[in-house]
């Protein structure tokens, strides 16, 4: 089975049972990563600037786990069934976590929050590292890999979508019933989709984990991991910013009804499984890196234009939603098949398998980035409400325009400079993962 899974020809039911959990994965995005950093301070009444100080140390708190989650994986992978284990219990906690995070009492405060956004966050990482590394194990070919991270990430978009038209079918709701219905709805999919991962192949380690002290030996004679996981980090910050921004930007800026944010993120999410297809063929013509330098110089081009939108310009923000959205299936897609390419690149420098720490360090550059994005944007906007009660927010609309558009532009730029000249090609990586073969 597992000769066959490592062949350029990658069975459409392994696929499948690979990438369905990944729609559960994503669901909580819209309500946990943009909505919800808006409800707590505004609903909830915790104001921008706490709320954001909450999140970011909540952040920094979360990526202490990722190495030490990390290099438990590589451990439990000495048995049969760990990594699938391991992905059950992470996420049994994330679903605990999630109801009651959505679900906040009245005296819900500061400590509510960091609590049980660090729990989801806590079980999201034991889901995601052996979720994504596992693609190092399920394929060697350089092309495939794409095609696992694509249909992962396109069966995450499939869930957004999922639960975007869950949140337009209760846009009428309150805010705290449409999320505590929307955490009942992504609990019941996850009970759904999770046991599909037990009919995949996992392979045991042959050799003993490197002590803890020593996960991170080793990792400064791989440069391209530095390289790709700065990029990747500053393309997560630009990210993170734009979620913090979007549902402040509607309600200020364009100043629309709350259901709008919805509508709009179907729009972003549509477009981005929609463009998918188009960034995987144009990495088979130009490779991973320099079609996923194209992506982000065209949503660069699109942010720049954030601060000529006026109140009520909904066109012209939706077409932004839809380039933006468009050019997010290369950052979904793209990215983490990189990863695992630079994954055999490590293992043929240091002659050990080490891809669940490598996702680790990569899972935590992914946290970071985004806990300092949406951080930074409400404590810099959370400055004018110094003095102001926590629910009387007042935001200058031409600052958060600003915020929102040129800070992720000039990030991205940077993002792209680093990865144009990318060495690690399909050749250079059909090389390694044949000389790999060979030495095992």
């Amino acid at each position: 089975m597992l000769s066959s899974l490592n062949s350029a020809e990658f069975p459409r039911r392994a696929l499948l049972f690979y990438a369905l959990p990944g729609a559960v994965m994503a669901m909580p995005l819209i309500p946990a990563f943009v909505l919800l950093p808006a409800f707590y301070a505004e609903t909830v009444g915790l104001g921008l600037a706490q709320t954001g100080f909450i999140l970011l140390l909540v952040r920094i708190t979360d990526v202490i786990s990722d190495p030490i989650v990390g290099w438990l994986s590589d451990y439990i992978r000495r048995w049969r069934l760990g990594r699938k284990i391991q992905i059950g219990f992470g996420a049994v906690i994330s679903g605990i976590a999630l109801y009651n995070l959505f679900t906040p009492p009245e005296a819900a405060g500061d400590i509510y929050l960091f609590v049980y956004y660090g729990l989801l966050l806590l079980g999201w990482t034991i889901v995601q590292i052996p979720y994504l590394a596992w693609t190092v194990e399920l394929s060697g070919n350089y092309h495939t890999r794409v095609n696992l991270s694509a249909a992962r990430e396109v069966s995450g978009l499939v869930g957004i979508l999922a639960l975007s038209l869950f949140l337009v079918a209760t846009a009428g709701d309150s805010a705290p019933d449409q999320l505590a219905y929307a955490a009942i709805f992504v609990i019941g999919c996850g009970i759904i989709a999770f046991p599909a991962l037990l009919s995949l192949p996992a392979s045991r380690l042959s050799l003993p984990p490197l002590k803890f002290q020593k996960i991170l030996s080793g990792l400064k004679k791989n440069k391209l991991f530095f390289r790709l996981l700065t990029a990747w980090f500053l393309s997560g910050l630009s990210i993170g910013i734009a979620t913090a921004c979007f549902p402040l930007f509607i309600s200020h800026v364009l100043e629309l009804p709350e259901a709008y944010n919805s509508y709009l993120l179907f729009i972003y999410f549509l477009s981005g499984i929609l463009g998918i297809p188009l960034w995987m063929w144009l990495s088979t013509r130009f490779g991973k890196h320099r079609s996923w330098g194209i992506a982000m110089s065209f949503a660069c081009l699109a942010f720049l234009t954030v601060p000529l939108i006026g109140a009520g310009d909904i066109l012209f923000f939706g077409l932004i939603c839809l380039v933006t959205g468009f050019a997010l299936g290369a950052d979904l897609a793209l990215p983490p098949a990189m990863q695992s390419d630079v994954a055999d690149w490590d293992n043929y420098l240091n002659n050990r398998d080490r891809s669940s720490v490598l996702f680790a360090l990569w899972s935590m550059a992914t946290k970071l980035s985004l806990g300092l994005g949406v951080a930074a944007a409400f404590m810099i906007l959370g400055q004018s409400e110094m003095g102001q009660s926590s629910t009387d927010t007042k935001i200058d609309p031409f600052q958060l325009a600003v915020i929102y558009g040129w800070l992720p532009a000039v990030l991205k730029i940077m993002a792209v400079a680093l990865m144009w000249g990318y060495p690690l090609t399909a050749r250079q990586q059909q090389a390694i993962n044949k000389r790999l073969k060979q030495r095992n």
